[in-house]
């Protein structure tokens, strides 16, 4: 029978208990020593033969002495479990951060990362001591951090390089409403916003020195200029910007004091500068040199054409009253189904000239009376033709916003 499941090893009962003076069969010793040797066998050895087939409880106790893990698969040792992600509590101090780890940590070592949650918003550069081994700066990057790096409640995750604490996770607050005063050197990096608002007139000709990646969106609220230059303050174009209130633009720290303007949008939506006509644009900040620089005339220039020009013929809707859109179209069409009357046109401008074709229907007979600004020859107002299917036309040119010079072409087939 050997182990019983719950752990109890039990001797085979048959021919058991032996009595002294009497011979043991073969039988009940073959069957003793069988169940040894399978109980033996369900042992687990400490020279690593056997195979453990299945969860082993502890029952509260530890595994001592335990090699460290080398493998994915392999148990881990608690210092290996310290060199991971680790928890800590007793969170104390704003820029100079204590802290315990539980276990306690024994040592600082490359690569443990350790998250906790602030106590504070910093004021600057911060500094985190865990279980009193020792206060390591805490940076982004190898640079210091600036004011508001970490926030108030937040959750702050750092990794050990060996020499200092790097800030890993991103907790800086973003506010719509901070504002700076322009500056010949301009401290946006070191604001505590990725949104700012640049107040003031003062030409900038650089920004602070912080962190390569820090990124800042500013609006500007008036007339100021950022200096280009090709190093420390790159800007589309590869020249100096004049802004206007409303225009926003984002800049990328490059560090060491570099800054590069990723885009610039005018308020105005109007472009930063010239995009050459290779590049889609007109080359020109103007739309006189844009049409002289693309070839293309204006409406007020002298145009010859060597192709022709034609805009669409309007269908007017058949009704007791019918009024042309003259902003619609120069020409018309009008199948005419009764007597009816064309009244003055609506957007009239003087200069305007066209023709209405007009159509009798299948019936026939069928008459037109003009509003007041149409005017005709001799002051005599033209009879449609009123053969069924007869077609007119009626040309016409604008003189004013109240008179519409017209004349009839009857009959035309």
């Amino acid at each position: 029978m050997s182990f019983n499941g719950s752990g109890t090893f039990q001797i085979n009962t048959a021919g058991q208990p032996v009595v002294a003076g009497t011979v043991i069969t073969a039988t009940a010793f073959n069957a003793l020593t069988a169940d040894l040797a399978t109980g033996l066998s369900t042992c687990v050895t400490k020279d690593g033969q056997t195979t453990v087939t299945a969860n082993i409880p502890m029952g509260g106790n530890k595994l001592t002495g335990l090699a460290a893990g080398t493998a994915a698969a392999d148990s881990a040792r608690l210092s290996q479990v310290q060199g991971g992600v680790v928890s800590l509590l007793g969170v104390t101090g704003i820029d100079t951060i204590a802290a315990s780890a539980n276990p306690v940590l024994t040592s600082y070592a490359t690569g443990q990362m350790f998250w906790f949650v602030a106590a504070g918003t910093n004021t600057g550069a911060t500094t985190l001591n865990i279980d009193a081994l020792g206060a390591k700066n805490i940076t982004r990057g190898t640079a210091a951090l600036a004011a508001g790096d970490i926030i108030n409640g937040a959750i702050v995750l750092v990794v050990y390089d060996g020499t200092q604490f790097q800030l890993l996770s991103i907790t800086r607050s973003i506010q719509t409403s901070s504002t700076i005063a322009s500056a010949s050197t301009t401290n946006i990096g070191a604001a505590n916003a990725e949104y700012l608002a640049v107040s003031g007139t003062t030409t900038i000709t650089a920004f602070d020195t912080v962190t390569a990646g820090i990124y800042r969106v500013l609006k500007f609220d008036g007339i100021l200029t950022l200096t280009y230059n090709a190093t420390s303050l790159i800007l589309p174009g590869g020249a100096s910007i004049t802004t206007a209130a409303g225009d926003t633009a984002g800049f990328v720290s490059l560090g060491s004091g570099n800054w590069r303007c990723e885009w610039y949008q005018r308020f105005s939506g109007s472009p930063v500068g010239v995009v050459a006509i290779a590049n889609g644009g007109t080359g020109s900040t103007t739309a006189s040199a844009a049409r002289s620089a693309l070839a293309v005339p204006g409406l007020a220039d002298v145009n010859s054409f060597t192709a022709g020009n034609r805009g669409a013929v309007s269908v007017l809707t058949d009704a007791a009253t019918i009024t042309a859109d003259f902003a619609v179209a120069n020409n018309f069409s009008l199948t005419i189904g009764g007597a009816r009357t064309l009244a003055n046109p609506s957007n009239q401008t003087a200069g305007q000239s066209g023709a209405i074709v007009i159509t009798q229907d299948g019936t026939g007979g069928r008459t037109l009376a003009y509003g007041t600004n149409w005017k005709f020859a001799g002051g005599t107002v033209p009879v449609l033709t009123t053969t069924a299917g007869a077609v007119d036309v009626l040309l016409y040119y604008v003189e004013s916003a109240s008179r519409i010079t017209a004349a009839m072409l009857n009959d035309v087939k």
